[in-house]
């Protein structure tokens, strides 16, 4: 059965005949119009707070309804001191979703056995209890014989119900597998962050910040802590802070920048390289910074280890007082610099400084074509900004004063090397004493997790399914998420124990969302497969059975929300309407399912345990719902009735300056007898000689020892500035990469939001040309192009601006929906993910999606 626009819409009443798609506010209207008579229970006009989730920003919401029907959506006021000012377009337009006419609104099961993304699935609505009872039966079948034959998927879902609760589910259950979207998002710059300090998340000091380089960060379109990066950055650059954006593209960050730097994609290691080269060079270091919270003093034997104190275990660092090696104590001033003893050590640093000798500017300008002159002025406008040596007093406390920052979020992370990329950007701050300092970068949560410091299991045979942690993919602490389905082709070839044999994706468009992604469907054809949604994505066409799901607009959830610098808070998300009657949200199908299986007292158990739970807690002799599973969490979290919450909408606090400067580095890393931040990862080459001696003694074939080598060095090489695309497709000479636009997110349901869909050339994308390239090709503006890889092809419209490299073209994803629950309008534009190689970084297992190499021709 072909899903078409009259039959999805039969059923939904006076909502079908009105739903004229392409007249957004006819659309909308009439939705909220039909929904009327079933959720006006309470007349007349009332507001209410809640959360937005339409993206990983978390903005507070006030809701106006009316006679029981959304109406209007702004921005929460009150929250305004803690986090957003206001909400993006995607926040505005939510209610949509909500009376979307193409929503998912019983459950659906497959009749057409062949599974690919352009196979019609033939759906046939079942009751709520057939399709349950069908789901539990085959969890009971696999339970019985090997939990980890399930899969969970989480994308968006993590977000809309808190990931602690379907891992949970999952631990009682008794599978491993859940598995998050991170590497199609950040997951290379959260693992380099663990490699350097011990745990993830930054911010730049904005308040006092004088001078930011933006890495490919686009905080005024969408990004995480976009909504707070934007008012900030405006308020600083009013202050008189100056920002570099470096990025190929001119995104609307780098429009209100000081100073727009056009580099080659995959190149920015080389680029920070040739900086820490120039700062050292300069004399433009903090020493004082590098000997007492890192460890760059400490002594590096010629295989790499740091070498070690035989009696009590600590690193050895060179004491120039007594001239010899000495763990770092009282009294001991260690070398920065040279290299000592027989055995010819050399201090971390001068490791550095070694590795930085080719690492000139003019390298640096033939791989990311940036000039030699820009890059060296940059480091040194840098250096001299950073005012190394200074201090401030702010309320009573005098603080490091360095008001320089480098800040990132996929620019440096979606990369082959992504981790290396990001931690040449922490070296560099580390060079000037920059992080936790006044005007610097904030971290979050330092030495949160010492195992971070320590060398990885390398796990083999893999216990799960993506692999993560395992000889593959050692550091791998956030899933990887894309490689299930390369798994599900071969189990064998990867040395899994067991054959996947069931997957449930919650709130994921995962196999639309990858590079190369035609591969995921082929995956995901291997397996029974359940999808809980709010509308019939793509990865939706590969299920058996379609549960559907209540928008955040419906449902009761403890929301996840972001700290700032200088503040946090915790917030809600309430039910305004159940605009079609649906009975279960995904938190309440995941009870049930519990319940029919059998492991409900677990997961209850398990819920206590991953929430962490103290003084109020889940009760495994009870039964919940979801309103008061919140009430569970939001008590014990902040002390206070959900009747605060339900109120308010979210409680926050404001961080005093001791905790905001002074509980990170200063407190876990300064002086003797401290750990120490990783200037040189030691425990990366502890992680390949165990990769080494693995494949050794299991024969593994799939795995190139030569390349992991040179993937985990403990220092960030010119070599992680030329991913395999840029070496080896030859005959590809334009440079792709993807962004991300303010109207899409990937889970798909804004495809289908018409009022988003109408905001000017909203509705698709294109590909951006420059001028010079588009002459060459003989194509104009608005002109179909063909994009063509290796991996695949895909066609748009060219769009000429100066805003990009000459030798690049981009395209924004999230675009180029095929599904066929889709109607016409969600499916414009150029699916760009089917052309995109992917040679994922083997620290973290983070998606490379701008290192792709490809032709463009005049279709």
């Amino acid at each position: 059965m072909s899903l078409n626009r009259r039959s999805f819409l039969k059923g939904s009443g006076a909502l079908a005949g009105a739903a004229c798609v392409g007249v957004p506010l006819p659309v909308i209207a009439a939705a909220a119009s039909a929904a009327t008579e079933k959720t006006a229970a309470d007349g007349g006009v009332k507001y209410v707070n809640t959360t937005c989730v339409h993206c990983v920003n978390f903005c507070g919401q006030r809701i106006k309804v009316e006679d029981g029907v959304i109406r209007v959506v702004y921005p929460n006021p009150d929250i305004a001191e803690y986090y957003n000012h206001g909400i993006c377009p995607k926040g505005g337009a939510g209610p949509f979703n909500t009376y979307n006419p193409y929503r998912i609104k019983a459950p659906l099961r497959r009749t057409n056995p062949k599974k690919g993304p352009h196979e019609d699935p033939g759906w046939k609505e079942i009751s709520w209890d057939e399709a349950l009872t069908e789901i539990a039966d085959k969890l009971k079948t696999i339970k019985a014989d090997d939990p980890r034959k399930l899969v969970w998927h989480h994308g968006h879902g993590k977000y809309l119900i808190g990931d602690q609760f379907p891992k949970a589910w999952c631990a009682a259950f008794g599978t491993p597998n859940v598995v998050h979207r991170t590497t199609t998002c950040e997951a290379a710059r959260h693992v380099a962050d663990e490699l350097t300090w011990g745990y993830h998340g930054f911010l730049p000091d904005l308040e006092h910040t004088n001078l930011l380089l933006n890495f490919g960060a686009s905080f005024y379109e969408a990004e995480q802590w976009a909504r707070w990066l934007d008012h900030a950055s405006i308020d600083a650059m009013a202050r008189g802070m100056k920002m570099v954006s470096i990025e190929p593209r001119l995104s609307q960050t780098g429009a209100k920048a000081a100073q727009w730097i056009p580099i080659r994609p995959g190149t920015d290691a080389a680029m920070l390289l040739a900086m820490a080269k120039v700062l050292n060079d300069e004399g433009l270091i903090d020493e004082e910074f590098l000997q007492t919270y890192t460890n760059a003093p400490q002594l590096v034997a010629s295989d790499g280890h740091i070498l070690t104190d035989d009696a009590s275990g600590e690193p050895l660092v060179w004491d120039t007082v007594t001239s010899k090696a000495t763990p770092l104590v009282d009294g001991v001033v260690p070398a920065l610099k040279g290299t000592y003893g027989k055995s010819q050590a050399r201090t971390a640093y001068q490791v550095l400084i070694d590795s930085l000798a080719e690492a000139t500017p003019e390298h640096a300008e033939q791989l990311t074509g940036v000039s030699a002159a820009a890059i060296r002025d940059l480091a040194i406008e840098f250096g001299r900004a950073a005012m190394i040596g200074s201090t401030t007093v702010i309320d009573g406390h005098k603080i490091r004063y360095r008001p320089v920052a480098i800040h990132t979020f996929r620019g440096l992370a979606a990369k082959e090397f992504g981790v290396q990329n990001w931690r040449a950007g922490q070296i560099v701050m580390m060079l000037v004493g920059a992080q936790d300092a006044v005007g610097g970068l904030g971290l979050h949560h330092v030495y949160n997790k010492p195992a971070y410091f320590e060398a990885a299991k390398c796990e083999y045979p893999p216990n799960r399914v993506d692999l993560q942690e395992s000889v593959y993919f050692p550091h791998a602490t956030h899933n990887v998420c894309q490689q299930v389905a390369y798994t599900l082709l071969d189990p064998k070839a990867f040395g899994l124990p067991y054959v996947p044999e069931m997957q449930i994706f919650y709130a994921t468009n995962r196999a639309f969302s990858t590079a190369d992604a035609l591969k995921q469907f082929e995956g995901y054809a291997k397996t029974y497969n359940v999808v809980i949604d709010l509308v019939l994505t793509e990865t939706a066409s590969m299920a058996d059975i379609v549960l559907p799901d209540l928008s955040y607009l419906e449902s009761w959830h403890f929301a996840p929300t972001r700290w700032t610098p200088n503040s946090g808070h915790k917030a809600i998300r309430q039910p305004l309407v159940n605009a079609y009657n649906i009975p279960l949200d995904a938190w309440g199908t995941m009870w049930e399912l519990a319940k029919r299986v059998g492991f409900q007292k677990e997961y209850v158990e398990g819920m206590n345990k991953q929430w962490k739970t103290k003084k109020v807690t889940f009760d495994p002799t009870k039964e919940y719902t979801p309103k008061e599973a919140v009430a569970v969490l939001w008590e014990d979290a902040t002390g206070t009735p959900l009747d605060y919450a339900i109120e308010h909408g979210f409680k926050g606090k404001h961080v005093d300056t001791e905790h905001r400067y002074l509980e990170g580095v200063e407190k876990q890393f300064k002086g003797p007898g401290k750990p120490k931040m990783k200037l040189y990862a030691d425990q990366l080459v502890g992680s390949y000689n165990t990769i080494a001696k693995t494949v050794k003694e299991h024969q593994i074939k799939n795995l190139d020892l030569a390349y992991y080598k040179t993937a985990l060095s403990p220092l960030p090489l010119k070599e992680h500035a030329i991913p395999t695309p840029h070496k080896n497709a030859e005959d590809y000479p334009i440079y792709l990469m993807t962004y991300k636009r303010m109207y899409r997110n990937q889970a798909g349901n804004t495809a289908l939001n018409p009022i988003l869909n109408a905001l000017g050339d909203s509705d698709s994308n294109f590909v951006l040309i420059n001028p010079v390239l588009a002459n060459e090709l003989g194509v104009g503006e608005g002109e179909e192009v063909r994009i063509e890889t290796r991996v695949g092809e895909a066609q748009g419209k060219a769009r000429i601006t100066e805003g990009i490299r000459p030798d690049v073209v981009a395209v924004s994803y999230s675009y180029g929906h095929f599904s066929p629950g889709f109607p016409d309008y969600a499916k414009k534009g150029i699916w760009i993910n089917q052309a995109l190689e992917l040679h994922p970084d083997v620290i973290s297992g983070m998606n490379s999606f701008n290192d792709t190499k490809c032709k463009v021709v005049k279709a």
